[in-house]
């Protein structure tokens, strides 16, 4: 695995420490929208020291292959981050091989086809360069636009889970799709 890809229209990387002011302004751009999805204090995650503290983590985790997260870039724009695709909670257990997957793209660049591309090329290289076997994602019942894009990439609706994911002080249902390799 590498620790940089790129598609027709983005630049996917590993960030490290020496990034967080583009990741800290990439989460501070879109605070509002990404605590919709996902549990972020907004207190800490309006800080630099916790961006530096977030990819020092992530960075270890990554060299025990546990969380990938790569950052998106726009070739137009290489220094302005556009979205994430990550993959946590990576095993490798032969009886397993799997990983859960998370993206979000900037407000601003949504619907340019980037979270489709990003998507696509980090399962690909999550089945095909890792060997991983099954990968998952966990999405809000009424987010109808990441519902297609994972069904356009061929992941399919297994489910629903109760009570998944604590958002905003409520816990809420999640929709579970899977993308299985052949």
């Amino acid at each position: 695995m590498n620790f940089k890809y790129e598609t027709s229209q983005l630049i996917m990387r590993v960030c490290t420490r020496k990034d967080a002011r583009l990741v800290h302004d990439f989460y501070v751009r879109n605070l509002k929208d990404f605590m919709r999805y996902e549990p972020l204090d907004p207190r800490s995650a309006s800080t630099l020291v916790y961006y530096e503290s977030l990819l020092d983590i992530e960075y270890e985790l990554l060299l025990r292959k546990e969380v990938i997260r790569f950052f998106l870039f726009e070739k137009a724009n290489p220094l302005k981050i556009v979205g994430t695709v990550a993959f946590r909670n990576i095993s490798f257990a032969p009886h397993l091989l799997s990983a859960q997957v998370g993206y979000k793209i900037d407000r601003a660049s949504r619907r340019r086809g980037f979270a489709r591309e990003a998507l696509s090329t980090g399962c690909d290289i999550m089945l095909n360069d890792l060997g991983l076997h099954r990968i998952e994602a966990t999405v809000l019942p009424d987010n109808e636009a990441s519902c297609r894009l994972l069904e356009g990439l061929g992941f399919e609706r297994e489910g629903l889970l109760k009570s998944k994911i604590r958002l905003n002080g409520v816990w809420k249902d999640h929709l579970i799709y899977a993308l299985v390799k052949n």
